[in-house]
């Protein structure tokens, strides 16, 4: 039976929606996610209809895009050259368009399974929305329900099923205390022994420690205004390889993405030397830096964002999953030039091809012999995805990320960035080494820890000892498939069930 009218239940979860993310980076307060949850459940009974199921589950979808991801506006208006007088519409337009997403999916709910084993549809299909939102488009895994617990008891449980397992333990833990308090039956409260359990299960060790490596970051600070200025390209070149002169002998050393502002082949020239250096020293340098097909070839003149290894490693990578609008425009010849926003230097990028492999690191080990270190890196917003992450990772000793997070200024998005970063630690038990322009330049453990990190909006340089760790944690051979494959088991007993209650 419905709690609240239809009206009320819709302001219920829009209230609900916009406090979810305070579960997330930089606060955690994860027990306002249960809560935010918990309002979305108490919503729901009051839809009778596909359609208010919808609306209800659009409204709390709202909410929550339309505050998580407010930082999208520093890139609009301060770094875009978008007016205020748009720039706050356009955000609202992007969060109304996110929430069309999870919303059809809950108005699916209705019309498939209605009420019936509501207390489980609701985390089935919680968790089909969150993964169909993850390659939808390319693709938008942010503010996922498990990313809140890269520090709670639940952090225990993703080397096994992900931060995909654990949203759905989240949702789960909510809807049967609900269940509990409405059939009085405090069998329902055995879900909250699977907190505990994650508890136990940090004290396992998925992978194994092959060896150490030194690593550095540099975090340059450059100010995103002047970042892409003919001016201030051989400075900006200078700057990076003066922070690293004095790093010369360690074995990795990483810049951020698009460090370097001249295409790779213009940059060989001013390589050069500085390579012969490292190389000297036994060191690799990693830059994030653009890549231009060359002459001759079937994409001359197209070009790729980038890493590329160089000094005493090799190796390049070019990005797989492109940010919309940042690196490529939808519909391009339709929208080009309408506003600065959608004409962004370097916003032309093709997309990496799959399987490609890793960097190279030639590496003293422990033992005094040499060895290749084999790197794993991912680009930017390439982090958020759990499953790109954990198949590269498979053949990987170390992770490196690089980006650029100076678009979104000192907002809540380089937190949340940062978060999603510790929880693929987690998730493939893997160092991960990360630098970025402005921050936050971090190098994070395999149980999501940091080790060492650099402020936002700092010039710095970060140094430590990284593990090179082998082995393949359950979440890396099965992924999201055998939660979502439970989640579509629900759905279908929960259809049947219905059907055989309507026979009756």
């Amino acid at each position: 039976m419905p709690i609240f009218g239809l009206r009320l239940s819709c302001i219920i979860a829009l209230v609900s929606g916009a406090i979810f993310p305070l579960a997330l980076a930089p606060l955690f307060w994860w027990p306002i996610q249960l809560l935010s949850i918990a309002g979305l459940a108490l919503a729901f009974p009051a839809a009778s209809t596909t359609r208010q199921a919808f609306a209800i589950g659009w409204c709390y979808s709202f909410g929550q895009f339309a505050t998580g991801v407010s930082w999208i506006y520093v890139s609009i208006h301060s770094f875009g050259g978008t007016p205020i007088w748009l720039a706050v519409p356009m955000v609202g337009i992007f969060a109304a368009f996110l929430g069309l997403l999870p919303a059809a999916w809950f108005a699916l709910r209705q019309y498939l399974t209605g009420n019936t084993l509501a207390w489980l549809t609701l985390p089935a299909f919680w968790i089909m929305h969150e993964w169909f939102r993850s390659w939808f488009f390319t693709g938008f895994p942010w503010l996922f329900a498990g990313e809140g617990h890269v520090d709670t008891w639940l952090s225990g449980w993703a080397p096994i099923i992900g931060s995909y397992g654990i949203s759905f333990i989240v949702v789960l833990t909510v809807t049967m205390t609900l269940e509990a308090l409405r059939q009085r039956k405090p069998l329902f409260l055995l879900i909250f022994s699977l907190w505990p359990i994650g508890l136990a299960l940090q004290s396992i060790e998925w992978t194994k420690v092959e060896g150490t490596m030194t690593v550095a970051a540099v975090q340059g600070n450059v100010n995103q205004n002047d970042k892409w200025r003919r001016e201030e390209i051989l400075p900006t070149i200078e700057k990076y390889q003066n922070a690293s002169k004095p790093l010369l002998g360690t074995d990795l050393i990483l810049w951020p993405e698009t460090a370097i502002t001249l295409f790779l082949d213009q940059y060989r020239p001013h390589m050069k030397r500085f390579a012969d250096e490292a190389r000297d020293q036994g060191s690799t340098i990693i830059t994030g830096i653009p890549y231009r097909h060359p002459s001759g070839t079937t994409l001359a003149g197209e070009f790729h964002n980038s890493v590329t290894a160089f000094g005493a490693g090799s190796g390049i990578y070019h990005k797989q999953r492109l940010v919309p609008f940042g690196e490529y425009v939808p519909l391009e010849k339709l929208i080009r030039g309408w506003i600065p926003f959608f004409d962004l230097d370097m916003s032309s990028f093709l997309e990496g091809e799959a399987n490609q492999p890793p960097l190279l690191v030639p590496i003293i080990s422990d033992d005094g012999n040499e060895e290749l270190a084999l790197i794993a890196p991912f680009i930017c917003y390439e982090i958020a995805y759990a499953d790109l992450v954990a198949h590269n990772a498979k053949e990987a000793d170390l992770l490196v990320t690089v980006s650029n997070d100076a678009w979104f200024g000192d907002s809540l998005g380089p937190k949340q960035h940062m978060a999603l970063v510790r929880m693929r630690a987690l998730e493939t038990q893997r160092y991960i080494l990360r630098s970025t322009n402005t921050g936050i330049t971090a190098l994070v453990d395999e149980r999501g820890h940091f080790v060492e990190r650099i402020p936002v909006n700092a010039e710095g340089i970060l140094t430590g000892v990284a593990q090179r760790r082998s082995g393949t944690t359950p979440y890396m051979l099965w992924g999201i498939w055998p939660t979502l494959g439970l989640a579509f088991f629900i759905a279908i007993v929960a259809m049947w069930q219905r059907r055989r209650l309507k026979k009756l």
